[in-house]
């Protein structure tokens, strides 16, 4: 099963050209997140130009610990941070999942 993030910002402040992929690092650790927004299961017009979705089930399955995360969506977002608590509760869900 995918585990699947989705960035939305404000219609008309923030515009996401597709595809645009995701740098996340950890320390020295850096994964690159393909864009899926154009083969999501979401119905198209529901998604518009200020929302992205990405498939983190490789980032979660390869993180074995609880570590802060940076997110960066170029041209969008240039540092998301990420805490611990929030992957871990990441971790707990794909956990579930399986």
């Amino acid at each position: 099963k995918s585990f699947i993030l989705r960035i939305v910002g404000y219609p008309g402040s923030l515009r996401i050209d597709h595809p645009t992929d995701m740098e996340v690092n950890s320390g020295r650790k850096t994964w690159y997140l393909k864009d899926i927004t154009k083969f999501s299961k979401t119905k198209a017009e529901t998604l518009n130009d200020s929302a992205a979705e990405f498939d983190l089930s490789s980032l979660i399955a390869e993180l074995d610990k609880n570590r802060p995360l940076r997110l960066r969506l170029p041209g969008v977002i240039n540092d998301l941070p990420i805490p611990p608590y929030l992957v871990s509760e990441w971790r707990s869900l794909a956990q579930e999942n399986d």
